[in-house]
């Protein structure tokens, strides 16, 4: 995927003349803001680490790494790659950001990086079975997808209760990075 891909992904970039990198360091400091909030030690690491976006130490002094994901205006889904099929660790999250244009509270997903792993694999997998509208199998590619509302197109290669486990167990819950019940 490309910067062009993404602006026509997420057209608000494009409307706004707002730049994409500017897009994700906004989310990467809000996050590092509401952890700090949770009184978290928090760096952003400004591409110097491959995966991770921010490095930070619960208030337990345990190291968390955060991959940041962001998008300014539309939210149904968020790309990955393939890569994002492996990797995972018990320290290792994905954080999706929709900033909502900054017009209200940007919402938020923090989601282990096993769970992300194993959708993303399984969802890709389930999408190359089915065949498409014009009864041919899809092509493989580089390009994955976690979408975070789920419709008829995509219905077959997510799990049933996709978008229910998403508000329950990942919205806004920083707390499972301190180890506390949410």
């Amino acid at each position: 995927m490309n910067i062009q891909d993404d602006i026509l992904e997420d057209p608000g970039i494009l409307e706004t003349g707002i730049g994409k990198q500017n897009v994700g360091n906004a989310g990467e400091y809000y996050i590092a803001s509401r952890l700090s909030a949770k009184n978290f030690i928090t760096t952003i690491t400004l591409g110097r680490a491959e995966k991770y976006d921010i490095l930070a130490v619960n208030p337990s002094g345990k190291t968390i790494k955060l991959s940041v994901k962001t998008r300014y205006k539309k939210c149904d889904r968020f790309p990955l790659s393939e890569k994002d099929e492996t990797g995972w660790s018990a320290d290792f999250f994905y954080v999706f950001i929709c900033l909502n244009e900054f017009k209200t509270e940007p919402r938020f997903w923090i989601i282990p990086s096993e769970r992300v792993n194993n959708i993303v694999f399984q969802s890709h997998k389930n999408f190359l079975i089915k065949k498409g509208r014009d009864g041919e199998k899809h092509k493989d590619t580089r390009i994955r997808n976690l979408w975070l509302k789920v419709n008829e197109t995509n219905r077959h290669t997510y799990p049933e209760n996709w978008e229910k486990e998403l508000e329950t167990k990942y919205e806004g819950n920083i707390d499972q990075l301190t180890g506390e019940k949410s």
